[in-house]
């Protein structure tokens, strides 16, 4: 497959991404969550008041990456956040071409191609890559700093190993998850020569870049940490599941009232205390809760970490005005299941049923073609350039919890675009052959 093919991926992807922006133009909505509206005050903290704070409380569950991204907003004033999402649709094209270097790099030029094209063609990255969020940034990140790493494997040269990590700590700015990924890196150097030194590099350099943010949430939070994004989570997602289990009441209603019991109380000069002990507090009771149930949490864990794998077409159908979502489909999905998740999401509506069936079927075969890259090619002693994706996709999955929903699957997407690049040359390459000795 010539270079050809390659500027028609990038082009696809460029008209993909530029269309749906162009769709909701004039609808902001479309490209707004409720997350989206934490990352714009937190923006616009920063801004005005030089601080990072929200509702007069320090912030320790997210970090300053993408807020920060989101300030290119206040320089274009109204019209901010159309040059946000344009800008980011470029860079996720410039995601797409990193996709086909990855993929070039692990299985060569066919692959690549192969690879871009679905990267392309990915609904839930396309929307990831025009809405307000964190999603599309933070892969790009990751992205770049495992192309470095893999290169390092290839290579040995030790300054690939600390540009991983300068860009993977920015990755972590951006998403705090990012330090999981941190800790496989770091196992995977472990495992190859001169381990200490590569690995040495490598902590030291992403520790000196967290560091200052550390030291920040000890001084101005009084939190030992990064961020509270992990215990929270569990706290605020994971336990009201438990409890819904135990209680009958909808998981919803739990997750409600908890938040209301969680509102800082301001003290009698109208100062609310630090976020910290209380973040600290929610954590040991998130353990204590999980240490309860430990295999009914398994079970409500492991299988709602698969939501990760769900298509994702609804948000492309969201973004571009066909559907609406924030209605509670993900409780149904849990309670009731997939089907029942599709009619609540759909009704009546055949239309966007049909309109969904496209990209559904396109991802069917995407992960078919990854399931051939598996089977043909999974082997205990793989090399490290092999390991640590496939490590960096299960942890993908698992850390989402019961929670999981398509959009996280984002991050490691240039990684099952690349696999599944790989799964299609070994199926054409069988049918050649296969014509060969029939010929």
């Amino acid at each position: 497959m010539s270079d050809r093919w390659l500027t028609r991926a990038l082009i696809l992807a460029a008209l993909v991404r530029l269309g749906l922006v162009a769709i909701a133009w004039n609808r902001p909505g479309q490209l707004l969550t409720p997350d989206s509206a934490d990352y714009t005050t937190l923006a616009a903290s920063l801004t005005e008041e030089g601080r990072f704070a929200r509702d007069g409380q320090v912030e320790i569950f997210r970090t300053p990456g993408y807020p920060f991204f989101l300030l290119i907003a206040h320089t274009f004033g109204e019209h901010g956040w159309r040059v946000v999402v344009l800008v980011q649709a470029l860079l996720d094209v410039l995601l797409v071409y990193l996709t086909y270097l990855l993929a070039t790099m692990l299985a060569g030029q066919r692959a690549g191609v192969w690879a871009a094209l679905f990267q392309a063609l990915c609904p839930v990255a396309a929307a990831a890559a025009v809405r307000v969020l964190s999603d599309s940034l933070y892969a790009l990140l990751l992205t770049i700093s495992l192309c470095l790493m893999i290169s390092h494997f290839r290579s040995g040269r030790a300054w690939m190993v600390a540009a991983s990590a300068a860009f993977l700590a920015a990755a972590c700015y951006v998403r705090p998850v990012g330090l999981v990924m941190a800790a496989l890196f770091a196992l995977v150097l472990l495992a190859r020569p001169n381990r200490w030194r590569r690995v040495g590099l490598f902590a030291g350099i992403l520790a000196m870049a967290i560091a200052p943010w550390v030291v920040r949430n000890a001084v101005r939070a009084e939190y030992a940490g990064f961020s509270s994004f992990a215990t929270d989570s569990v706290y605020f997602f994971a336990v009201p599941e438990l409890r819904a289990e135990e209680t009958g009441k909808h998981p919803a209603r739990l997750r409600a009232e908890m938040r209301t019991r969680e509102q800082p109380v301001a003290d009698e000069t109208g100062c609310l205390p630090p976020p910290g002990p209380a973040a600290h507090r929610r954590a040991g009771a998130a353990v204590s809760a999980l240490a309860e149930h430990p295999w009914a949490y398994a079970r409500l864990h492991l299988r709602g970490c698969l939501g990760v794998f769900l298509p994702g077409a609804t948000d492309a159908m969201e973004v571009a005005g066909v559907t609406t979502g924030q209605r509670g489909t993900s409780d149904v999905l849990r309670r009731d299941g997939l089907w029942a998740a599709v009619r609540h999401y759909f009704g009546n509506n055949a239309w966007a049923l049909a309109a969904a069936a496209p990209m559904v079927l396109l991802l069917a075969i995407q992960y078919l073609a990854v399931g051939v890259a598996v089977v043909r090619r999974t082997r205990l002693r793989m090399p490290a350039s092999i390991w640590l994706p496939a490590l960096m996709v299960v942890a993908a999955t698992l850390v989402t919890g019961p929670f999981g929903q398509p959009r996280y699957r984002v991050p490691v997407t240039p990684i099952l675009s690349a696999a599944a690049g790989l799964g299609v040359t070994i199926l054409v390459d069988a049918v050649r052959r296969r014509r060969t000795r029939e010929g």
